[in-house]
């Protein structure tokens, strides 16, 4: 992403509209995160909160998504924890946003963007740094935990991107509309 991209979506956090439409984002990925999760076991979770981390990102660019995940997982973990905060997944949940930002501000969208950044997304966060955050904080043997969390990851990554594609679509043309 060139410099200027992420200096303009920074400027997203000046422009009072917009702060008020990614408050408003955020409210709604941490009700998402907290009434619509499901937990299969105790380190493998069902949720729909990137479909709001995506969006914010599709409209404000890495920036802003990157600070509104951050916070969604902060308050969320106030509201409804799962456990204790640890502040990995923090880092987690910016940098997924990050890789939204990167994948749809400013960019059309399309099937194969949408495929590669969920699936960069369920490698790098999801698999790589979530698995290392568990082994840390609970003492998971990271390969032994790695299988389960892999295959959970596979059969949802078809379901994600089948949401996620016509909602991006959705919000490029509300974005569109607005301006």
């Amino acid at each position: 992403m060139h410099m200027s991209r992420m200096v303009e979506s920074a400027s997203h956090i000046k422009n009072t509209r917009s702060l008020v439409k990614c408050a408003m984002l955020l409210a709604i990925q941490v009700v998402l995160n907290a009434t619509v999760s499901i937990y299969v076991t105790q380190n493998i979770r069902i949720s729909f909160g990137f479909l709001v981390v995506a969006s914010t990102a599709a409209m404000f660019g890495p920036v802003p998504a990157m600070l509104n995940a951050a916070a969604a997982d902060v308050i969320g973990v106030i509201i409804k924890p799962a456990g204790p905060y640890f502040p990995g997944f923090t880092l987690s949940a910016i940098l997924g946003a990050l890789i939204y930002g990167v994948a749809f501000y400013g960019r059309d969208i399309k099937v194969s963007t949408v495929l590669i950044a969920k699936l960069a997304v369920d490698v790098l966060v999801n698999l790589a740094l979530n698995s290392l955050w568990l082994q840390m904080l609970y003492g998971t043997a990271f390969f032994a935990a790695l299988p389960a969390r892999a295959v959970k990851n596979l059969l949802q990554y078809p379901i994600d991107v089948a949401l996620l594609f016509p909602v991006l679509l959705a919000v490029r043309r509300y974005a569109g509309a607005r301006r």
